[in-house]
């Protein structure tokens, strides 16, 4: 009990169990008077009457916890640590029937990766460990005869990411499918393809914006062309032999072959404070786990082939962030997962590409929710690990890298990179997606036709070159007049008061910049040629 509160579930576990979770529980159930429920900072505080109150027991509060406020692995991998087997086996013994038994008594054996002595196979019907209609699960479950139990959970052992997306209510593929079936009916496919050359450019660009690298053109280049090249088309992008295909495509030849690969040393994004030392703001698993922690990515892949392809593309390329597997390179490559995922499930269709990057750096306010939705694991796994980090000898590693970062208890952190919450980064992805198609995709192909059209109707009033006429369309749309820039570069055309209300119109009217009068921009006078200073 905390602030005069009476708490049940989860919270009332920790409490009584002295067990911390490490990622806020998403739910915290009270009781109280009456029923009720808030949100506060994205967290719910769901209030329950008396009669709702659980016996103060593991197993009541367990079964009260996996009823109402679904399923916490990271939490209860920590739970077990300390009450040891013998409160689940003696529960599994007493109700080899019930249900929450049965689920708890298979977690336990699957988080812990051992057996419940002295307990024999349950009996009842078989029943799912996940609600499929609250997570991302896997579509076709493993039977486990122990338990029966329909073993839905999405990963392995090793890496399983939980995705509730009971609340999301963006979360249907659908219409945001529809919208770009209506693109390429509106616009039609060579236009929504000269859009994705140029998007992917502008990817490419804002990718390394991310990252705070500079803007060497051969860079962005090599990246835009392993977008499309690679995507949807490699075997799987989450193998050894796949992610070293991309990397070397992405970092080019000249990159350090000490880099190139899985990486076989510690590794941590952080920044320096005011006292000129290192901070640490996300530490990735120990080199020795990411072996075992790719393959439970790759199986999550495969496990959920199926399902909602924005919630797949989302919690595989934040997986593959946090597990951090490469020396290089995880920033884009994870980010290149997004459109390989959705190309792959068969959401968007070749050659369109989503500028994903493009939308999260196109602001310091889209910026920082890309990062704030980064330190939804990292800030509380941090907290934990920051204790036990310390920097000190330099030690050069089998990799090549040499790292002074020294971690005195890497086993604090395991269960919540195996079992990151993933459904806070889900949600922010997908609104990404959507603002990536809504937006970035969408008004693309509608800047691209309407340069066009008025490309088309500068030729009927003056001759020029391709570039004359991208500057002059370029230079007005954005100055919305003709500026002094553009006067002193084409005096002959804009000295020229009436031929410069004729183009202005051609160009506003393009761009839906003049309401419609009916007026037709050519009206039979010869064409001015353009002479360029």
């Amino acid at each position: 009990m905390q602030n005069g509160e009476e708490y049940a579930g989860y919270k009332w576990l920790s409490e009584a169990y002295d067990v911390a979770p490490v990622q806020p529980f998403r739910i915290r159930s009270v009781i109280g008077s009456t029923r009720s429920s808030a949100i506060s900072n994205g967290f719910r505080v769901e209030t329950y009457p008396s009669n709702y109150r659980p016996d103060p027991t593991l197993r009541a509060h367990l079964t009260f916890a996996l009823k109402y406020e679904g399923v916490e692995l990271d939490f209860m991998h920590r739970l077990f640590e300390v009450t040891g087997p013998n409160p689940l086996a003696s529960w599994a013994l007493e109700e080899p029937t019930g249900a929450y038994a049965r689920r708890c008594g298979f977690l336990y054996e699957w988080l812990s990766d051992s057996m419940l002595d002295a307990v024999g196979d349950a009996s009842g019907n078989y029943v799912n460990l996940l609600d499929p209609s609250q997570y991302l699960s896997a579509t076709v479950p493993d039977r486990v005869r122990r338990w029966r139990i329909n073993n839905n959970l999405p990963g392995t052992r090793a890496f399983c990411p939980m995705v509730d997306f009971s609340e999301q209510r963006r979360a249907d593929p659908a219409p945001l499918r529809a919208e770009i079936d209506n693109m390429v009916d509106q616009f039609g496919l060579e236009t929504i393809e000269r859009a994705v050359n140029w998007l992917t450019i502008k990817e490419s660009k804002a990718s390394f914006a991310i990252e705070s690298e500079g803007k060497e053109e051969d860079r962005i280049r090599r990246l835009a062309r392993a977008m499309s090249t690679h995507c949807g088309k490699i075997e799987s992008a989450l193998t050894e032999e796949g992610m070293l295909i991309i990397q070397q495509a992405i970092m080019g030849d000249k990159m350090v072959g000490a880099k190139l690969g899985i990486r076989q040393s510690p590794v941590f994004v952080g920044h320096t404070n005011s006292l000129f030392e290192p901070v640490i703001d996300y530490l990735a698993p120990h080199y020795e786990n990411v072996a075992e922690m790719m393959e439970g990515l790759r199986a999550f892949e495969q496990r959920t082939r199926g399902q909602n392809p924005l919630l797949r593309a989302a919690a595989l390329s934040f997986g593959f962030v946090y597990i951090h597997p490469l020396g290089d390179g995880n920033g884009r490559l994870s980010r290149f997962l997004i459109n390989d995922i959705l190309r792959r499930d068969g959401f968007l269709p070749a050659p369109v590409i989503l500028p994903v990057s493009a939308v999260i750096s196109e602001s310091a306010a889209r910026r920082a929710a890309y990062d704030t939705a980064l330190e939804h694991l990292s800030r509380p796994l941090m907290a934990t690990m920051n204790p036990v980090c310390s920097f000190g000898a330099t030690v050069q590693y089998e990799d090549g890298v040499k790292s002074n970062l020294h971690v005195a208890e890497w086993r604090r952190g395991i269960a919540t990179w195996r079992y990151a919450d993933l459904s806070f980064q889900s949600e922010y992805l997908i609104d990404v997606i959507r603002h990536s198609i809504l937006h970035g995709l969408k008004d693309e192909a509608l800047y691209l036709l309407r340069y066009e059209t008025a490309c088309n109707r500068l030729k009927e009033i003056i001759e020029g070159r391709d570039e004359d006429y991208a500057t002059i369309i370029q230079s007005l749309v954005r100055n919305m007049q003709v500026s002094g820039k553009l006067r002193k570069t084409y005096p002959a055309i804009f000295n020229d008061e009436d031929l410069t209300e004729r183009i202005e119109h051609a160009v506003f009217k393009a761009f839906e910049l003049l309401p419609d009068d009916g007026k037709d921009d050519d009206d039979m006078e010869p064409r001015f040629d353009v002479v360029a200073r």
